[in-house]
């Protein structure tokens, strides 16, 4: 039996997956090296795998960002791989540590125009996000340098 999350609105997920979206996260420019592979390799399996176009910008700043496009099933599987790949390189980085392991940060850039539909009247919306997902979700206040994200 599939298991499917539910919103306040009685919407699910699912109700969404034929809708293309695109997504953007910052890295820092040494966890992509782990996530573009040798020759580019990895991240075509990652496309193949997920079906979501994903662009990575150049390296020519510090900080990389990471274009995903395509359904929400497909967002979802290609930002998956992208956690595995970049929890490869942080295990790589800390060796034989056997303690517990880091949560994985994401930095979504998201529009400041669609901030206020994310967060929700009074933070309702983004108090579902949290509650539903388990995830801890930061919204900064300042926004990207030369940038409305």
């Amino acid at each position: 039996m599939e298991n499917v999350q539910q919103s306040s609105n009685g919407s699910s997920f699912n109700d969404y997956n034929d809708v293309n979206l695109t997504i953007r996260i910052l890295f820092h420019g040494r966890e992509v090296g782990n996530v573009i592979g040798k020759g580019g390799e990895t991240v075509k399996n990652i496309r193949d795998q997920s079906g979501a176009r994903v662009l990575i910008s150049d390296g020519s700043t510090p900080e990389r960002i990471v274009t995903i496009t395509g359904t929400t099933n497909a967002i979802c599987k290609a930002t998956e791989l992208i956690g595995l790949k970049v929890e490869e390189f942080f295990e790589r980085q800390n060796g034989d540590w056997n303690g517990p392991k880091a949560p994985l940060t994401f930095k979504l850039i998201v529009p400041a125009s669609q901030c206020g539909f994310i967060i929700g009247k009074g933070g309702c919306k983004i108090k579902e996000i949290r509650e539903s997902s388990g995830a801890a979700i930061q919204v900064a206040s300042d926004m990207l340098p030369n940038s409305t994200e």
